[in-house]
């Protein structure tokens, strides 16, 4: 029998969550009784805080604006959690762009912003919970990453983004022995209505969204409860696309390899 993580009466950090995908994350998590700290560098996220407060409840969400990519910034939205609603239970890390082909980004800026936000401050806030959550004897933790199914289509067009979602994906592996204290996984989707797609050299005529078409945002949202919700995944990866039912990646997990290169060094 599966054993069900209560939403209800957790309080959940969301990074990028002023719009589109993380404010559907926010809203859902309020919605199912969480409270909900949201971060963007978008401001447009206070009044998104308003609007969950008057749906949900007062004091259900607070905003945070925040830069992942400053750390003391990222820091003290985390800090948030515990200095408003006394705890810190779920960290989904949203925030994300979109690189540009070599040739639209001569600086290589887009390029190094895409590794610092979409990777960096990732691993930078999952730490800073992880050592928050070692700290308070008897308390459990649950990560959700938001990746891609770029992470396993390498795209030359996309090249640094595809990068970061690989990494996202091994970061996401690599961190399945933390269970059960904390439990992280990831969601990997193709493209989704968000507002990415209004990126110059994307747009809603590109070759890839004409030929798979798009996800809606509540589609990857509930692939975010069921990754919280159920105990059993730990280090897991469900990748989503449209048309298909949602798969749980394939690939081994840390305590899988290592149990492999234990055999094979005996």
């Amino acid at each position: 029998m599966v054993r069900l993580y209560s939403i209800k009466d957790k309080v959940a950090v969301v990074t990028g969550g002023a719009q589109s995908l993380g404010l559907c994350i926010a809203r859902q998590l309020a919605q199912m009784g969480a409270k909900v700290v949201i971060g963007d560098i978008r401001s447009s996220g206070a009044d998104a805080v308003v609007e969950i407060n008057k749906e949900f409840g007062p004091n259900t969400a607070v905003f945070q604006q925040c830069d992942v990519t400053d750390s003391s910034a990222l820091h003290a939205l985390i800090d948030l959690a515990t200095i408003r609603f006394g705890q810190l239970d779920i960290l989904v890390n949203n925030a994300g762009i979109l690189d540009k082909p070599w040739n639209l980004d001569p600086s290589g800026e887009t390029a190094l912003a895409c590794i610092n936000i979409n990777f960096s401050a990732l691993v930078d806030g999952t730490n800073y919970a992880l050592h928050l959550w070692n700290q308070v004897e008897g308390s459990r933790g649950v990560v959700i990453n938001i990746g891609s199914i770029a992470a396993y289509c390498p795209m030359e067009y996309l090249a640094t983004y595809t990068a970061t979602k690989a990494a996202v994906a091994a970061y996401t592996k690599s961190l399945s022995g933390l269970a059960p204290k904390v439990r992280v996984n990831a969601v990997a989707p193709s493209w989704i209505e968000t507002k990415l797609l209004e990126a110059e050299h994307i747009g809603r005529n590109h070759f890839t969204i004409k030929k798979y078409g798009l996800l809606q945002p509540q589609q990857v949202v509930d692939q975010v409860v069921r990754l919280i919700e159920d105990e059993s995944f730990a280090g897991d990866i469900i990748i989503i696309r449209n048309g298909d039912e949602p798969k749980l990646c394939k690939l081994p997990n840390a305590t899988d390899m290592m149990a492999i290169i234990t055999s094979e060094d005996n």
